[in-house]
């Protein structure tokens, strides 16, 4: 298999999978995970500071999961597997930050479509020609939001990505109330402080952010 090139690895792969054999995962996780732990652990571990670096290790897990799910539905026209499974992989991180753990696990098991259906995020190519995204080469913009994102405070910075995950735009006051164990008076002064700052700090760096999110009740 050393001689493959990536096309044909990927064509093997896709092939592995229509047919059910689960022992292409090894394969999977072998050929993509590190390079996708490392890409995550980036993102969600050191600028954001979301997540730990095991759970990074567990996302990846769920994602496996739920790409062994859907595999039916998988098409080589749209995106690589390594494409796919980064995608997966992102969206998965992105549940465990907006639902917890247990929801992110009960959808390995029930993914339905709601994971597959959300917007690619804008770092998830659809050409089976593009790699997993690289951070090195992530815009400056990008850089320094995540430095400021850091920075929030931590219930703070769990609403702004809140908000980032949700499909609205904006993360329920009644969710995040549950989630962070905070009135929901808290949530919406929380909210309006965090994109206040946020927005402050990206002006001071040369940068133009959208007004801050205007908070329901």
């Amino acid at each position: 298999m050393t001689d493959e090139t990536s096309d044909e690895q990927n064509a093997r792969i896709a092939s592995a999978l229509q047919k059910g054999d689960q022992s292409v995962l090894a394969d999977i996780l072998r050929l993509y995970a590190p390079d996708i732990i490392e890409l995550l652990h980036s993102r969600f571990v050191t600028r954001m500071r979301l997540l730990r670096y095991e759970d990074i290790e567990d996302v990846v897990s769920i994602a496996l999961r739920r790409l062994w799910a859907a595999r039916l539905s998988y098409d080589s026209s749209k995106q690589s597997i390594r494409v796919w499974l980064y995608c997966i992989s992102e969206n998965a991180a992105k549940d465990v930050l907006k639902h917890g753990w247990h929801k992110a696990r009960k959808l390995e098991h029930n993914p339905g479509h709601e994971w597959l259906d959300e917007r690619p995020a804008d770092h998830c190519p659809t050409s089976t020609k593009h790699a997993v995204p690289d951070t090195k080469k992530e815009s400056k913009e990008a850089i320094d939001l995540g430095a400021a994102l850091a920075k929030l405070p931590d219930d703070q910075r769990k609403i702004v990505m809140a908000d980032a995950a949700s499909r609205d735009g904006m993360a329920s006051n009644e969710f995040l109330e549950a989630e962070l164990d905070i009135p929901a008076s808290h949530v919406r002064v929380y909210r309006s402080r965090a994109y206040a700052t946020l927005r402050k700090e990206m002006k001071r760096l040369g940068h133009n952010i959208p007004d801050p999110k205007k908070a329901t009740s």
